[in-house]
């Protein structure tokens, strides 16, 4: 039998050895690690976030003049491999949960959770503040916030270029 007429059969084999067994990676299936994220080229890869941070002034607010409209006013730093504060490409997940005290895990029932997408270039210009130099979210929450109650926030962003950054908060809701 000569290489040539191997190859065809080798080559068939693989392929679909790779399509049958491999296409279960780019869906989302227990136990299968979804794709690494894209290579960026040096030095640009150490202007990406390396880790977020909840910033000082993420509290309750009213966001309207009548009163009728509040919630969490979040802001969130991306900070790079430098450790400075920084743009930040991908999908916000926001999560609120009561805190429980005396307790292990302080994270009680989930009371709320947004997703906020930051991709496209406006909505991303529309949620940085420059002067600050975090993300700003205003996110609506249609419950009464009693006043001196403790709250833990969790943030999440994912993009694909970084790996999964988390932050988590507990802060006390003000007047």
């Amino acid at each position: 039998m000569n290489t040539r007429s191997v190859f065809p059969v080798f080559a068939a084999a693989v392929l679909s050895t790779v399509l049958i067994g491999g296409c279960g990676m780019f869906f989302s299936e227990p136990g299968v690690q979804p794709p690494a994220a894209e290579v960026v080229p040096e030095p640009i890869n150490t202007l990406l976030p390396t880790q977020i941070r909840i910033h000082p002034f993420t509290g309750m607010r009213v966001f309207s003049e009548k009163g009728d409209i509040s919630g969490i006013d979040v802001r969130i730093e991306a900070i790079d491999a430098y450790g400075d504060a920084n743009k930040a490409f991908g999908r916000f997940r926001f999560e609120l949960y009561q805190f429980k005290p005396n307790s292990s895990d302080p994270k009680g029932l989930r009371t709320a959770v947004w997703n906020v997408n930051v991709e496209d270039f406006k909505t991303n210009r529309r949620h940085w503040n420059s002067i600050a130099r975090t993300y700003q979210f205003k996110l609506a929450w249609n419950r009464p916030i009693p006043v001196g109650q403790k709250f833990i926030l969790v943030a999440v962003f994912q993009s694909r270029f970084t790996e999964r950054l988390f932050a988590e908060r507990v802060f006390v809701s003000e007047r």
